[in-house]
């Protein structure tokens, strides 16, 4: 039973906190506050009315009263008549006539007969000696009724003066029943009791569509528990043109987006691992053969030069994967300046032409006019030193790496060209993706030249975020057997 208590009072803690829960007493609310207004609204306009209705059938009676007094059936020769004569009496069931003096003694009275005339009379009385003219009062009074018994009757009172030449004689005091104050009665109970079952509809039917709303929210909470690191396949694929329908296209996006980059962390991972195991294999295959016996001081000075040119490439291989982490987090903090993209490609030429000549590799400039732009002139330099250090590495003795400048409006261009063996199309759309290398005929570096210079995959990359960074672009063209071409795209400072 506790068990059961719990499971309940846990359930109910979920349920009063849910989005669905708070939604629809917002709306409860809303519409408590409207048909409050509302109902106020209307119930001071039919109190009015009521009340107009009321006073409009007393001054009715009043007139009819005074008519029948003035009529040839009634002769008035002072306030202390016996009885009504004629057979037409101006009075309804449950009404009263009471004609009393300046002191409030009754002279006369017709109709009910009040339980306790004197309190009421003098209160009566005394109202009406404050206003000379006709003035109509509700009041609750005692009446007798067959059995002699009180009951309390709600009654409208007119009381009006009677005069004799402007000499004050006393008061004449009409009463009628009045089912005012029970009419306003029922008409406030019907308008609680008819908003209170509206709100319960509205709250009931509120948490209906509430949960109707929120199942997509439950759908994508549900999906997202489900998924994890090792498969983010899922997808909600939910149609609508909705909020929830954009907001499922927003999460399936998202994933397909942490997918990607999840994938191309595995791959980034696999390869750096790969790329590092390499050379590591071999120095310890070098360091092993070297000390498995005694070798010639020769053998030792070539273990070395291995061991050596694999730490090297270990090197450049960290330094360039700790270039792109701190890119990647932002850690970059690039110092913008006014620069003319010819020199910082002059710079970068200079910089590459003792590889090209050990290389034996022509490294020529073509057109360099003068280009205005705003870009970090390092990390421009080491953007045009990887293209030429690339382009070196894919041309055979004695071919061309060609750079050159030129501009537009609001555009300037910096290509670097090699005649090198090219590269296939299908491998184009994917150059700048990290360890990425295209097939290893491509390059005449052999495993046997230490001079040759290696890559590692990320040359390009680093190319491609330093350019996006400039707010550039960059484009490859490449034939096969005739050269490859890269453009990279600066905005022109104005």
């Amino acid at each position: 039973m506790k068990k059961a208590f719990r499971s309940i009072g846990s359930w109910f803690g979920t349920f009063i906190h849910s989005i669905r829960f708070r939604l629809t007493l917002w709306f409860v609310f809303i519409l408590a506050l409207v048909l409050g207004v509302f109902s106020v609204f209307i119930y001071f306009v039919q109190a009015r009315d009521l009340q107009v209705d009321s006073v409009g059938r007393m001054q009715e009676k009043f007139t009819r009263v005074q008519n029948f007094f003035r009529s040839p059936e009634w002769q008035v020769s002072d306030l202390s008549p016996d009885s009504v004569p004629g057979s037409i009496s101006p009075l309804q069931k449950g009404d009263l006539l009471i004609l009393v003096d300046t002191k409030g003694s009754v002279l006369q009275n017709w109709g009910e007969n009040l339980s306790e005339p004197n309190s009421l009379i003098s209160e009566l009385v005394s109202a009406g000696s404050q206003h000379r003219d006709l003035n109509i009062y509700q009041q609750t009074v005692p009446i007798l009724d067959q059995n002699k018994q009180a009951v309390n009757t709600d009654y409208l009172f007119i009381i009006t003066p009677v005069l004799r030449e402007n000499l004050l004689l006393g008061y004449l005091i009409i009463g009628s029943p009045s089912e005012l104050n029970s009419q306003l009665h029922r008409l406030m109970t019907a308008l609680l009791l008819g908003s209170l079952g509206m709100l319960a509809i509205a709250f009931f039917g509120g948490l209906w569509l509430a949960d109707r709303a929120m199942r997509p929210v439950a759908t994508i909470a549900h999906a997202a528990r489900n998924i994890s690191e090792s498969d983010l396949s899922q997808r909600l694929n939910m149609r609508g043109r909705d909020e929830l329908a954009e907001l499922a296209g927003t999460f399936d996006d998202m994933l397909a987006r942490l997918q990607a980059a999840f994938d191309r962390q595995r791959r980034f991972v696999a390869d750096a691992s790969h790329e590092l195991r390499t050379p590591l294999t071999i120095v310890n295959l070098e360091v092993g053969r070297a000390l498995a016996s005694r070798r010639s001081v020769a053998e030792y000075q070539r273990t070395l030069q291995v061991v050596d040119a694999e730490g090297e490439r270990m090197t450049r291989l960290v330094n360039d994967l700790m270039t792109l982490a701190h890119m990647d987090a932002g850690q970059t903090i690039l110092q913008f300046e006014d620069l003319d993209l010819s020199d910082v490609a002059l710079e970068a030429v200079e910089r590459m032409s003792a590889l090209a000549e050990h290389r034996k590799i022509k490294l020529e400039t073509g057109e360099l006019p003068e280009l205005q732009v705003r870009g970090d002139r390092q990390y421009l330099i080491q953007m045009i030193s990887n293209l030429i250090e690339n382009a070196i590495k894919y041309s055979g003795e004695g071919q061309s790496v060609w750079i050159e400048t030129s501009g537009s409006k609001s555009k300037a261009s910096l290509r670097v060209s090699d005649t090198g063996p090219g590269i296939p199309s299908e491998h184009l759309p994917h150059l700048f993706d990290r360890f990425y290398r295209v097939d290893a005929a491509r390059s005449h570096n052999s495993d046997e030249d230490s001079d040759s210079p290696t890559g590692s995959g990320l040359g390009l990359s680093i190319v491609n975020w330093i350019v996006q960074a400039h707010n550039g672009t960059i484009k490859v063209e490449s034939k096969v057997n005739e050269g490859t071409t890269f453009e990279v795209t600066l905005p022109l400072q104005k």
